[in-house]
């Protein structure tokens, strides 16, 4: 089969044909059809998270259909279009019983780190990580659905608890992952107030259904707020950006406001007085990615019509290493997807 391969972490992304792999006990043998490209990649490639081992296949954006099914696997048969999650996780420990599995006790990693990916013509994955696609999501949005659509749907629903009429911040509004978060947010019945760098970004968070859209180089994202909610703060915080913004957007929340932070690519270290979030009982809470149970609520609000998938173009397997490069450029707008 084709891939895309890293041969050497910090080096180039080159063309190889490699073996198909086979699926074990639990496992299928997916044909990929489409495998999104996002800043996660890019940080494996150059060794800045967990490290894989190389030469490796990236890629954990995937959709497809089933082309083997290994032992012990029940419910699926070739042909079967799917989407997949990108945790690795067991399905027995007392957070995987209890539907969070994301925060699984005996976590094992990253489809397209800890195991190869999906910069490639086909992919093994767990069982359990399949989820079905129906013929009304195409490929491309199919495989966007668990990272970018996902993450907000979990984020703002089930940890932050959003409720119609609140009002919303979210940072990075823009990206792949915030405008679907500006979406998921406007779906629950808040109204939103977008954060990003540059006009197209702040069209496109208003485009979702951003009541409002600011870059905090023109305006500080706290002084906004307090504007917008005529001084009192707003309900919640979504946070996918990290300390360049958090200082500000803290100090947005109303009391008794929420926060909840899904990334930080601006650093690791932000400083907090306690005795602002103990006076004003914020909640700060982290949220992972999205169980299989909840990208299947994803597709069928998508089949709804309720959630957009926002796809910036589809590009043959080759072009990886072009993509890449516009994930970095940060100008993006919604996800660039590989169609091996």
């Amino acid at each position: 089969m084709r891939a895309m391969v890293i041969e050497d972490f910090g080096g180039p992304l080159v063309a190889r044909e490699v073996p198909i792999p086979e699926p074990g006990v639990d496992e299928v043998l997916v044909r990929v059809r489409a495998c999104a490209v996002d800043h996660f990649d890019v940080a494996i490639r150059k060794g800045l998270r967990e490290r894989a081992s190389g030469p490796h296949i990236l890629g954990h954006e995937i959709s497809g259909e089933v082309a083997e099914s290994g032992s012990g696997v029940t419910g699926w048969t070739a042909g079967d279009r799917v989407a997949t999650t990108l945790y690795l996780v067991c399905g027995e420990c007392r957070w995987c019983r209890s539907g969070r599995e994301t925060i699984c006790e005996n976590f094992g990693g990253h489809v397209g780190v800890a195991i190869p990916g999906g910069y490639a013509e086909y992919v093994v994955l767990p069982a359990r990580n399949l989820v079905a696609l129906p013929d009304d999501i195409d490929f491309p949005a199919g495989a966007i659905l668990a990272n970018a659509v996902g993450t907000p749907y979990h984020a703002l629903k089930y940890r932050m608890g959003l409720q119609p009429g609140e009002r919303l911040i979210v940072t990075g509004a823009g990206g792949g992952v915030g405008l679907h978060a500006v979406q998921v947010g406007v779906m629950l019945g808040a109204e939103v107030m977008g954060v990003d760098l540059g006009q197209a970004k702040l069209n496109a968070a208003k485009k979702m259904g951003a009541t409002r859209a600011i870059d905090p180089r023109i305006q500080p994202v706290d002084a906004a707020a307090k504007q917008w909610t005529d001084g009192a703060g707003v309900d919640g915080v979504l946070e996918l950006v990290g300390p360049a913004t958090m200082p500000r957007t803290l100090a947005s929340l109303s009391k008794g406001g929420r926060m909840v932070i899904v990334g930080s690519h601006t650093g690791t270290e932000w400083t907090i007085d306690p005795g602002d979030v103990y006076r004003n009982e914020w909640e700060i809470k982290g949220s992972r990615n999205v169980s299989a149970a909840e990208l299947a609520e994803v597709i069928q609000l998508v089949v709804d019509g309720s959630l957009t998938p926002v796809v910036a173009g589809t590009y043959p397997l080759e072009e990886a290493e072009r993509l890449q490069k516009n994930v970095v450029a940060g100008k993006l707008i919604g996800r660039e997807v590989l169609v091996p």
